[in-house]
């Protein structure tokens, strides 16, 4: 009787140790996933997209954004051809795109109905600068930001 007791208990610790391995493997394994936090210098500036759109990036929160493709009809705007894209005042906050990389949120309100509309930048920092794109922008075009002058 006295065996199957130090049996059980040696079968619980072993278990218990072999959870706690477990878990500290799946911390360290979701560590590595997380991106270092973006910098206001990482993101100021002026990021010209592959497309001729172009997005103005200031360090107070204020942006200007210039033929920037619409996030969609949702933002109480016209679907015609002409309309498709955006040129004005918008504000941003850092925000990660469901699913993407770190990067800024810009909000902005549709001009026909002012509705907010928000369209996302994901970023990656680079060492000689960054590069980032529009998750609703059309495969392939890129922006890469140049911390020269913000106009």
């Amino acid at each position: 009787m006295r065996t199957d007791w130090r049996r059980a208990l040696w079968w619980i610790m072993g278990v218990t140790a072999l959870f706690l391995a477990l878990m500290v493997a799946l911390l360290i394994y979701l560590g590595r996933d997380r991106e270092d936090p973006l910098a206001t210098a990482e993101v100021a500036g002026v990021w010209q997209g592959s497309d001729g759109g172009r997005l103005t990036v200031r360090a107070d929160g204020s942006a200007d954004l210039e033929r920037v493709t619409r996030p969609g009809p949702n933002c109480g705007q016209s679907t015609d051809a002409a309309g498709r894209s955006y040129t004005g005042p918008a504000t941003w906050v850092f925000d990660t795109y469901p699913d993407e990389r770190p990067g800024i949120r810009f909000d902005y309100q549709g001009p026909a109905t002012a509705k907010p509309c928000k369209i996302y930048l994901v970023i990656f920092p680079e060492k000689d600068g960054a590069k980032g794109f529009l998750p609703h922008d059309r495969a392939g075009v890129d922006y890469i930001r140049s911390a020269g002058q913000q106009d």
